[in-house]
């Protein structure tokens, strides 16, 4: 991502990846809501009620399942957002490889070792929506 863009910009830039990725998924819910609805809905309760303004953790909020529900790879991710923002969205990433009752025994084993802001990213992805 160009250095010159404006944080308004960044953000805008990775919602669109966001959604261009999520594109034709739905949500599990009664209304089968567009997917995109969930990471937007974790970042905003990110920046309006954890008050939380750092922009990386707000992009990996945005961009949290990319790896894990979309074809993105580690290589994309790394190259459009830079190894920060990379490193956060894989410290919530599930192998999806697993069993869910593993991935979930994994999510609680390794929850101690995450960076406070994939603890934060973590806590209000797994409770959105």
């Amino acid at each position: 991502m160009s250095d010159s863009l404006s944080p308004q910009a960044e953000i805008l830039f990775t919602v669109n990846f966001a959604a261009e990725k999520h594109r034709t998924q739905k949500r599990k819910d009664a209304d089968e809501s567009p997917y995109i609805n969930h990471p937007i809905a974790v970042a905003k309760l990110l920046s309006q009620v954890g008050k939380v303004s750092d922009l990386p953790t707000l992009k990996a909020a945005l961009l949290h399942d990319t790896i894990e529900d979309t074809d993105t790879t580690v290589d994309e991710l790394e190259r459009k957002f830079g190894i920060e923002i990379c490193n956060l969205v894989m410290e919530v990433t599930d192998d999806k490889n697993l069993p869910k009752e593993e991935r979930k025994r994994l999510q609680v084993e390794h929850s101690p070792e995450l960076t406070k802001r994939a603890k934060i990213l973590a806590a209000r992805s797994r409770r959105q929506l």
